[in-house]
């Protein structure tokens, strides 16, 4: 009687404390954490929580346009996390400064586990510097120029696909599945020697489909991640069918990578870099880090990409002054169609102005991984931060907010022409990110988002088949990759006699 008596008291105490330290912890993060002088709303800056709903809804990119809009550049969205939409602070954050330290990637949002190989996206930076080095030379001008060809094959598949299917009048066709088909292909056969079959077949692998979901699953582990002693207990509650789901994924791309490696043939490839990395360096790539790191290259030179292509489409069928000048610039400069390569193309103007302007209303990744204040402390922005600080640029944001851009919500690809406004603060665009972790693969991704773009444009006159549930890219779900929606446009093949 009396033992039980001593264990309901027991419980009471424990939840009697638990809900006392929680209460403690919320007035210290609001009155007394360093960061308190920063700009913010009180349930933000009190838990972390706050911050992890509005990721999982789906919507933390809209909140942060929000909160900055009403604080200014520098916003305080979590207890001990700041999110910025200043151009200096991708100098103060991402880059290498003279007697600063190193800010390292947040390793709340990769943690791995001890026996799990690094990848180039992970938090030490001498593993990730070690990969830049191995894959350099699967993205320089001299690479990309010799994967043209690959490149060149696929793009030409997809636009025959697209002319049987409008034999004789129109097709419609989702463009972002089919974006992804070609750029997922492209991106297969040069990580391992053959393509997904996708835009052959006009279906999706199983693979990227798969891939294709990685973005909810980072989101939900790195909100897990949060809180430390409930991790292992939190991991338990994903669905058996994503972990299986997963582990196939990942035994699928080892299968790949090993049928890769057994190719006698020197291919202009990403994997061939890195081969030739190893036999000239101490300090080799290992096959269990290349399995991993071609899983990771695949689907982050896909996605990304598609993705811009996506909503470089999206805007131009809303703005037919944008469309039919691109139109009119890719028709002039070319004779035939087969003169379209990727080298013509880097030489169309207002469609790489098309292209930026669309990353900065739709960002591939429109929310970043924070970087973390080494201790001691650094002065960012021209104030002082506290070590043990997350920090980050976050692109959305950044990109959208009225401090850096005039008339930031309309589609004015002319702002990224020579007579820019002045209103235009377009040192903060920066898509491709900067310093240490800027995207290895950015050469790659204008040759394969021009030669497409101009493929298309070129050979189709484009319009809606089906309204779009959005007006506004923004309006789409984001974890860490956007969950974009299907986009059905008519594709009507050009008459042959109005071809130049």
């Amino acid at each position: 009687m009396y033992a039980m008596a001593d264990i309901g008291t027991m419980f009471v105490l424990l939840c009697g404390g638990g809900v006392l330290y929680a209460a403690l912890r919320v007035l210290y993060n609001i009155f007394l954490h360093p960061l308190r002088r920063y700009p913010g709303p009180m349930l933000w800056k009190a838990i972390r929580l706050t911050w992890i709903v509005a990721l999982q809804r789906g919507y933390l990119h809209q909140d942060l346009l929000r909160l900055h809009d009403q604080y200014g550049p520098v916003v305080r969205i979590a207890p001990n996390e700041l999110s910025y939409i200043d151009a200096q602070a991708w100098k103060d954050i991402y880059t290498s400064r003279l007697g600063h330290a190193v800010l390292e990637r947040n390793p709340v949002w990769f943690r791995k586990k001890p026996a799990e190989p690094w990848s180039i996206m992970g938090y030490d930076e001498d593993a990730h510097a070690r990969f830049r080095r191995a894959f350099m030379g699967s993205f320089s001008e001299k690479a990309v120029k010799d994967q043209s060809p690959l490149l060149e094959k696929y793009v030409e598949m997809m636009v025959q696909r697209f002319k049987q299917m409008a034999v004789g009048a129109s097709a419609t066709v989702d463009v972002v599945s089919w974006l992804n088909f070609v750029t997922f292909d492209i991106s297969a056969d040069l990580s391992f020697g053959e393509s997904f079959e996708s835009t052959s077949k006009g279906e999706p692998h199983p693979w990227v489909e798969i891939a294709c979901r990685f973005g909810k699953g980072v989101a939900l582990v790195a909100s897990i991640n949060h809180y430390g002693p409930l991790e292992s207990l939190l991991r338990m509650a994903l669905p058996k069918k994503v972990r299986e789901k997963m582990i196939y994924h990942r035994e699928l791309t080892a299968q790949m990578v090993r049928k890769r490696l057994q190719l006698q043939d020197e291919r202009p490839d990403f994997v061939n870099a890195v081969l030739k990395y190893n036999q000239e360096k101490t300090d080799k790539v290992t096959a269990e880090e290349l399995e991993l790191n071609m899983s990771v290259i695949v689907f982050a030179g896909s996605e990304t990409t598609s993705t811009a292509m996506a909503s470089a489409l999206f805007y131009l069928l809303k703005t037919p002054a944008a469309m039919n000048r691109v139109m009119e610039e890719v028709r002039t400069a070319f004779k035939h169609e087969e003169d379209i390569v990727v080298n013509s193309s880097s030489k169309l103007e207002y469609l790489s102005a098309i292209i930026n302007e669309a990353m900065r209303l739709g960002p591939p990744s429109a929310i970043g991984v924070p970087r973390v204040v080494s201790e001691g402390g650094e002065e960012i922005c021209g104030r002082w931060v506290p070590g043990g600080t997350f920090v980050g640029v976050n692109q959305y944001p950044a990109f959208r907010s009225a401090t850096n851009f005039s008339d930031p919500e309309a589609f004015i690809p002319e702002r990224f022409l020579d007579k820019q406004s002045p209103d235009d603060n377009l040192a903060v665009f920066q898509p491709f990110s900067v310093g240490r972790h800027m995207c290895i693969g950015q050469r790659f991704a204008w040759a394969e988002m021009r030669l497409i773009l101009a493929r298309l444009l070129y050979a189709f006159d484009l319009s809606w088949d089906v309204a779009p549930t959005i007006d506004d890219w923004g309006e789409q779900q984001t974890f860490i990759f956007w969950q974009k929606e299907p986009l059905q446009i008519r594709l009507k093949r050009r008459d042959d006699t109005n071809v130049v």
